[in-house]
């Protein structure tokens, strides 16, 4: 469990190091945004089928692992429409140039959201520990590189909103501690029984299956498509790699 929470929480901090990205370099380009999105989705891709997928099949039923992924599918829809709707709203009022207190209300909300968001995150990580430890690892850097353009994306509309950057770094260290908190949930609940961890497997195949082909891989091919692709192709070479070391 100790190695959890320090890997949980070394992942969740990635989302610091995002925004400490923006604050300090700015925004980064396009293509470098998109290599990043098609090097997660497709490290995320790759860890569903190799590693999820057969670990869930191996000591779960059917209609567990259905359920679990279904799950995951669900509530990570839920929680992402629940993520644009109150980034956006905070805007809508705003008919003219967004003030300052408008992009500190959207920077607010959308911070509350991607916490929310890294719970399920953090909880897919704990259950691949449970399962194997090759596959929490993995799973564990595959959020931490998504979790750096999610940095990004927090840090912005709170430098257009002039807050304190103290406060910004502060903010972003409070939301990346939601990623240990659900690594620490599903370490706890998902090792009751081998149909708990396949149920967890499963849980964390759908989550991730639905950040890949709903909200990484578009995003990346919507900002430059050879990049996002480059980085894909980069994240099998890297997973080959990792599968073929001994352990």
């Amino acid at each position: 469990m100790t190695e959890l929470l320090v890997i949980s929480t070394v992942t969740g901090l990635t989302t610091v190091a995002g925004a400490l990205t923006t604050l300090f370099a700015g925004e980064p380009g396009t293509k470098l945004m998109a290599f990043y999105l098609g090097l997660s989705a497709g490290i995320m891709a790759l860890v569903i089928v190799a590693d999820l997928l057969p670990a869930a099949l191996s000591g779960g039923e059917a209609y567990g692992i259905l359920l679990g992924l279904l799950v995951g599918v669900v509530m990570l829809r839920a929680l992402h429409h629940g993520m644009d709707r109150m980034s956006g709203e905070a805007l809508v009022s705003a008919r003219t140039e967004p003030t300052p207190a408008h992009w500190r209300q959207a920077g607010w909300m959308m911070g509350i959201a991607l916490a929310l968001h890294h719970i399920p995150e953090g909880i897919a990580i704990g259950a691949g520990f449970e399962a194997h430890h090759q596959v929490g690892v993995m799973l564990a850097l595959s959020m931490a590189l998504h979790n750096i353009p999610e940095g990004i994306g927090l840090a912005a509309p709170f430098l257009l909103g002039q807050l304190r950057r103290r406060m910004i770094v502060l903010f972003s260290f409070l939301v990346s501690l939601c990623i240990p908190l659900g690594a620490w949930l599903g370490g706890i609940y998902f090792t009751t029984s081998p149909q708990a961890v396949a149920f967890g497997m499963a849980f964390a195949a759908g989550a991730m299956g639905y950040l890949v082909f709903w909200e990484l891989g578009p995003s990346g091919i919507r900002l430059h498509r050879l990049s996002a692709q480059f980085g894909m192709l980069i994240s099998l070479i890297a997973m080959l790699i990792l599968h073929a070391l001994p352990g």
